[in-house]
């Protein structure tokens, strides 16, 4: 189980990745949220935890569902360049193999 700076983080962590995906500053999510930017900064630095609320508003906001603000970096990242980094190699593997498939199915 997560400890209470664990979680500050993580959420801190996909607020601010969102966020910044959308080129969204800190203000424009507020607003689209409804909350205040001051909220908005502590929640992104890890100083605070998000009510449930505003949980509920912030994940509105980037058309979520809560619990994809909440789980831990480490399983599956926000960034889809992450993804890439992370699955690079087997993802190159998988095109090459189909390629090869259709290469050899259609040439045969």
């Amino acid at each position: 189980m997560k400890n209470e700076q664990e979680l500050k983080e993580i959420l801190g962590h996909h607020i601010k990745v969102r966020r910044e995906n959308r080129n969204w500053t800190q203000e424009e999510l507020a607003v689209k949220a409804r909350v205040t930017k001051n909220a908005i900064c502590d929640i992104e630095a890890g100083h605070k935890f998000a009510r449930a609320k505003t949980l509920v508003l912030l994940a509105n906001a980037f058309e979520t569902e809560v619990y994809e603000l909440l789980k831990p970096k480490n399983v599956y990242p926000d960034n889809p360049s992450d993804l890439v980094t992370l699955y690079g190699e087997e993802v190159r593997e998988a095109i090459e193999e189909i390629n090869y498939r259709y290469n050899v199915k259609n040439h045969t």
